[in-house]
């Protein structure tokens, strides 16, 4: 799927070497400000399919504009037409669930407000290859780091070629080191006033919310491509999707990851080379200006250029679990990702010291260090200062400073890194 850099990065004027017989795509270098952009992917899963279309912008500009009112539909090769409506300015979905068919031709075609007309060359639904095992695997990286190589194998009884594309998402389970069962309630937000230093109100009570464990989940943003070429009966042998270090931090306790296999046409697979090929390359962008990537879709009545691939993919998923104690039980747990060790003790209020060297309070700026920090969500509460000593004598700021110690927020409450909500797929 297309993103703003990949839109950025497309078209280079250089010649590129593929390995295989995948063939490369021709780089035009030019200016395609305003084109049609076309994010579109036609699987065999049976559910709304969904396009977008937005106009591309001047290069170092931050948004796309979608394309509303669009006129979408996908035709097959045997004359049925599937109508797409737009759900979201930009984001056009199928009027009812279908998937592609095997061995079937489709094209995509699209009217714009303006009256330009669009269409994709015919694309046949490739070949679906199961994932015949996904699993991680003691490993070291090249720069000589110890971790995981998550890898899958697939299985074809075909002998020619298969191309694919691989994407993941991965899941991971967070528990807070420093949990407690309770938080502060902030009663009253509002700074004392001049003759009324107590008119804010903190109280401590018991958690009503999960906040122990919680899931974080990110998704994949490079190319990965693989193929068959080579291998022996369709075989694709091993492809790396993932590779983790030994002490990162989402391997600690418990993880998962989904994996999505995307067979691909030839056409599409060296699509996507040259996309790759072009984000990789670093230290070219900055004397070569970005231009334009062919893809299969062109304007019918109009000489303007359209950056995106209309892509038929059969689709094939799997999912794999592991703890972090299944191949390193003899090791502590990666660090966590804050520093949980400083604890703090913010004051009720900030004091400024006086010319006769006694604190007094800036009653024409109060400040509280405690509210403010578990307003902006900074810290967290941790445990009762049993040092501090409450006074109405607001000489100088008292032994232990603050009713409370407290730690950062992610510390005690997993919340500011993931979800608490238990995804339903997840097993222990």
């Amino acid at each position: 799927m297309l993103n703003a850099k990949e839109i950025n990065l497309v078209g280079l004027a250089i010649a590129l070497l593929f390995i295989g017989c995948v063939e490369p795509f021709e780089a035009e270098v030019l200016d395609f400000e305003n084109a049609l952009v076309v994010d579109a992917r036609l699987t065999n899963e049976v559910k709304q399919q969904q396009i977008s279309l937005s106009r591309s912008y001047r290069f170092g500009t931050e948004a796309l504009l979608p394309e509303t009112d669009a006129s979408v539909q996908i035709i097959d090769e045997n004359g049925t037409t599937y109508p797409f409506v737009e759900d979201e300015p930009g984001f056009y979905k199928s009027t009812s669930a279908f998937a592609a068919q095997p061995n079937v031709g489709y094209e995509l075609s699209i009217s714009t407000t303006s009256g330009t007309l669009y269409q994709s060359e015919t694309v046949v639904t490739p070949e679906s290859v199961a994932i015949k095992e996904l699993k991680a695997e003691l490993d070291v990286s090249d720069s000589g780091e110890e971790g995981l190589q998550i890898a899958l194998t697939n299985e074809s009884a075909r002998s020619e070629a298969t191309y694919f594309r691989v994407e993941y998402e991965e899941t991971y389970k967070i528990i807070a080191p420093f949990y407690n069962p309770s938080e502060f309630e902030v009663v009253d937000s509002l700074y004392f006033t001049i003759g009324d230093q107590d008119s804010f109100e903190i109280n401590i009570i018991g958690r009503t919310e999960e906040a122990q464990t919680c899931y974080g989940t990110n998704i994949s943003t490079a190319i990965l491509l693989s193929d068959s070429e080579g291998n022996s009966g369709g075989q694709t042998g091993k492809t790396t999707v993932r590779f983790l270090r030994s002490d990162e931090f989402m391997i600690s306790h418990r993880y998962s990851i989904l994996v999505k296999q995307f067979g691909l046409t030839q056409e599409a697979h060296g699509y996507y080379a040259t996309l790759d090929d072009f984000s990789s390359s670093e230290g070219v962008f900055s004397e070569v200006q970005p231009g334009f990537l062919k893809g299969n879709i062109t304007a019918l009545n109009s000489d303007e250029l359209v950056l995106g691939y209309f892509e038929v993919a059969s689709v094939n998923t799997k999912r794999y679990f592991f703890n972090y104690t299944d191949f390193f039980p003899q090791n502590p747990l990666p660090p966590y990702p804050i520093n949980c060790e400083p604890t703090g003790a913010p004051p009720l209020i900030s004091y400024n010291p006086h010319i006769d060297g006694e604190y007094i309070v800036d009653e024409a700026s109060p400040q509280s260090p405690l509210l403010n920090g578990i307003l902006s969500g900074a810290i967290a509460y941790h445990a009762i200062n049993e040092e501090y000593v409450e006074s109405e004598d607001v000489i100088q700021p008292p032994a232990g400073e603050a009713p409370y110690f407290v730690k950062a927020t992610p510390c005690i409450d997993c919340r500011a890194l993931g979800s608490n909500v238990k995804p339903d797929f997840w097993v222990e």
